[in-house]
């Protein structure tokens, strides 16, 4: 900053706004800390559930906001969603401080093939901000088979979980690279019911470079991702019974229909989300600075 060159700095979290990134703690979605109240993170040990920790985290951001450590010295925020956008500008942010730059996927790295599934599959960590519980009382309500691909804190409950609710569900354990994208091109749709404010989750755009549609819980950055209708379904986040409907519509759909969705999806990665496009409005953004590039 002192030798005048522009500071850029990518939010993948909500750090800036809330200390504990994710503005989630034991009962759900969190935003006691708005205005300054950053006591709050230790009165709910909202990070590791511990005192400690918590703590430190919350005397590091009162610190950090007392110096004015990111007003005064990042000229530009980037932001892939435009969710956490509008939520920082409630929390008090300028919204000219921020930009929109949505991330991308290796659409090369992703090669489509096959027929579609019968089942609907969820990848990513078992903890439980993804909404995993939702998940499986949904597809045992609507008789729909379910995969789970990864690991996580709440793997060993949500097995019980699935063995008392009766339903078709599968655990993968940890799939990455070839094995998971063979996951996602047997599947019928990808599951992304997440109950925090998700930012912009590659799961959405890896399943579309798959040609596989997404339903996806209308909350955080998720709903942008997602053309309803064309690329897959919303439901309203923590519904068991929305939820089931939108996986009962994905289930009773042709195979050409979740086809036409597939390739609707990977049409729109191919338009806007490639590395090249990222690497162009980087450079924009860069030469809007005053970066010559």
């Amino acid at each position: 900053r002192d030798c005048g060159v522009p500071t850029v700095l990518t939010l993948h979290d909500l750090k800036i706004a809330c200390p504990a990134y994710k503005m989630l703690t034991h009962d759900g979605i969190c935003e006691r800390c708005k205005g300054g109240k950053f006591l709050n993170v230790v009165r709910h040990r909202c990070v590791k559930n511990e005192l400690a920790i918590s703590t430190v985290v919350m005397l590091e951001s009162a610190l950090n906001r007392w110096l004015g450590s990111y007003e005064n010295n990042v000229d530009r925020f980037v932001v892939p969603s435009r969710f956490y956008i509008d939520k920082f500008v409630e929390w008090g942010f300028p919204r000219e401080r921020f930009t929109h730059v949505p991330n991308f996927c290796d659409i090369d790295a992703h090669h489509p093939h096959g027929a579609p599934g019968k089942v609907i599959l969820f990848f990513g960590r078992l903890a439980p901000e993804k909404g995993l519980e939702t998940l499986i009382r949904a597809a045992a309500k609507a008789s729909v088979p379910l995969q789970i691909a990864g690991t996580g804190p709440d793997e060993a409950m949500l097995k019980r979980l699935a063995g008392e609710c009766g339903g078709a569900v599968e655990f993968l354990g940890y799939r990455s690279g070839e094995d998971l994208h063979a996951a996602i091109r047997g599947a019928r749709a990808v599951a992304l019911p997440s109950e925090w404010y998700e930012n912009a989750p590659m799961s959405v755009m890896e399943s579309y470079a798959l040609r596989r549609p997404v339903i996806g819980a209308r909350i955080g950055g998720i709903p942008e991702l997602i053309r309803e209708n064309e690329t897959g379904f919303c439901f309203e986040s923590g519904d068991v019974d929305d939820l089931a409907n939108a996986m009962r519509r994905m289930s009773e759909l042709s195979d050409a229909r979740i086809e036409e969705m597939g390739s609707v999806g990977r049409d729109w990665v191919v338009q806007d989300f490639t590395a090249t496009r990222y690497t162009e409005r980087l450079l924009a953004l860069y030469r809007e600075l005053g970066v010559a590039c």
